[in-house]
């Protein structure tokens, strides 16, 4: 089978390889579609945390089990997603539900290989199935929407709160509309790319801003009545979070979503403390698949908008360069599987 391999940092290659087969407890899945996400990217620049190199990449994905190990034989045939993160079940930090902290996590597409192939292992407690004529190219959307849902429920977004978001990449498009099934009002966005700029104002935002330092900011003192209750910060940039603390109301709250490990930068946190703020970070998809399945097969979230660039695999070195450079619009690159 077809599988792309990250050897190496910034190298990537196409590679042939066996049929992987499933251990006990585990489906095989046929992929379908596998978007190409910001930790991706990072992986592949080699500055990424948690992470082993050559590994298949790929988490955000859908396809159909061809085959089990000892589990659930009634999931052959059926149309699926999955959770990433395959933890001991055992941990204290399992046993509280936050998988992602435990100490002997393995996820697919950094530490055991992931969906850029045609072929997938992956245990069948992690898959989700999809209701009947769901589209499988949208479906690859439900792992982030999902981490999306679970970050604005850990903010506690309620109806009628004002909320900016600092990043328009995939996952700040997503919070915006995760925003809205809470009930709540997306009123700025700052972002330096302006295509992004411009995929954020399609949502029906109210204002956008391009993202350099003080921008955002400047934007809520000349419109006061833009100010929000909620930051949520999606680019993973230092001078975003500050941005964040300064532009959010006293006694408001910051969320921190994206992340990049080799950036770092000054902070003034004295406005956390003066302003009272509440900062809560936020990983994974959580236990939101199942609602994230329900908005996007009942159609009351619409992605295909997101999904911006599709290449078959072999086209992988472009579908990265275009990914890397957020060039031609670009909010997601993704593959399609089975061409």
């Amino acid at each position: 089978m077809k599988a792309l391999m990250f050897e190496a940092p910034e190298r990537a290659v196409l590679t042939e390889r066996a049929m992987p087969e499933p251990a006990p407890g585990e489906a095989l899945v046929r992929l379908a579609y596998n978007s190409v996400c910001g930790s991706d990217l990072s992986f592949y620049k080699g500055v990424w945390h948690g992470s082993t190199y050559p590994v298949v990449p790929g988490h955000e994905w859908s396809g159909t089990v061809v085959d089990v190990n000892g589990a659930d034989s009634g999931l052959v045939g059926a149309d699926v997603v999955g959770d990433l993160t395959c933890s001991c079940g055992a941990c204290r930090h399992c046993a509280e539900g936050k998988p992602t902290l435990c100490g002997d996590l393995q996820e697919l597409g950094f530490t055991r290989d992931g969906a850029c192939a045609e072929y997938m292992t992956i245990p069948a407690a992690n898959l989700h199935r999809l209701p009947a004529g769901t589209s499988l190219r949208a479906a690859c959307q439900v792992e982030p929407l999902a981490v999306a849902l679970n970050a604005v429920d850990r903010l506690a977004v309620a109806p009628g709160e004002k909320v900016a978001i600092t990043g328009a990449g995939g996952i700040g498009l997503l919070l915006a509309l995760a925003v809205r099934q809470r009930g709540g009002e997306v009123t700025a966005f700052a972002e330096p790319v302006a295509e992004r700029r411009e995929a954020a104002a399609s949502l029906g935002v109210a204002a956008t801003v391009g993202g350099a330092p003080g921008d955002l900011v400047a934007l809520v003192e000349k419109h006061p009545e833009l100010r929000p209750d909620v930051v949520l910060e999606a680019s993973g940039y230092p001078s975003a979070v500050q941005e964040a603390i300064e532009a959010v109301r006293s006694g408001g709250r910051v969320g921190l979503i994206g992340y990049r490990v080799e950036e770092t930068g000054p902070m003034a946190p004295q406005h956390i403390v003066i302003k009272m703020l509440t900062l809560q970070a936020s990983m994974g998809p959580g236990t939101r698949f199942g609602e994230a399945i329900e908005l996007l097969s009942s159609g009351a979230v619409d992605v295909e908008a997101l999904l911006s660039h599709e290449f078959a695999l072999e086209d992988h070195a472009r579908a990265l360069d275009v990914a890397l450079r957020r060039a031609d619009g670009n909010t997601r690159s993704f593959f399609n599987l089975r061409t």
